[in-house]
C-alpha cells in the first residue's frame, strides 16, 4: 500500500465517523426539538385553561357585585319602608309588627351578604 492509499482511506473513515457524529446529533436535536415541541404544547394549554377560569372569574365576580348591589338597594328600601312605619306607630302591637319586619330586613341582608360569596365561589370552582 502507498501512502496516498492510506491517506484516502483515512479519509473516508473519517468521513465515515464525521457522518455518524453528525447524524446522531442531528437525531438528538430532533428529539429535543419534539420534546420540547410536546412541552409548548401542554403550556399552552395549561395558559388557555388558566385563561378560562380567570374569565369565568371575572364573571362570577360581576355577577356577585351586580347582586350585592340590588340586594343593598332592596335593604334601603326595606329600611326606608320600616322608619316610615316607625313612625305611624302607635300601639304596642304596632311596635312589635315593625320589629318583626325590621327583624325579617336583617334577615334578608344578612342572608345577600351569605348568597354573594356563596354562588362567587360555586361559579368559579365550577
Amino acid at each position: 500500500m502507498n501512502p496516498f492509499e492510506l491517506v484516502k482511506m483515512g479519509a473516508g473513515a473519517l468521513l465515515v465517523a464525521g457522518a455518524y457524529v453528525f447524524g446522531l446529533h442531528n437525531g438528538q436535536n430532533s428529539e429535543q426539538l419534539k420534546i420540547a415541541q410536546a412541552q409548548i404544547s401542554e403550556l399552552t394549554a395549561t395558559v388557555k385553561n388558566y385563561e378560562t377560569q380567570y374569565k369565568n372569574q371575572a364573571i362570577a365576580l360581576a355577577e356577585m357585585r351586580a347582586a350585592e348591589s340590588n340586594a343593598r338597594a332592596d335593604s334601603d328600601r326595606l329600611r326606608s319602608r320600616i322608619t316610615s312605619l316607625e313612625k305611624r306607630a302607635k300601639s304596642a302591637a304596632d311596635r312589635d309588627t315593625v320589629r318583626c319586619l325590621e327583624l325579617g330586613a336583617e334577615c334578608r341582608r344578612l342572608l345577600q351578604e351569605v348568597r354573594g360569596p356563596i354562588e362567587y365561589c360555586r361559579k368559579a370552582l365550577q
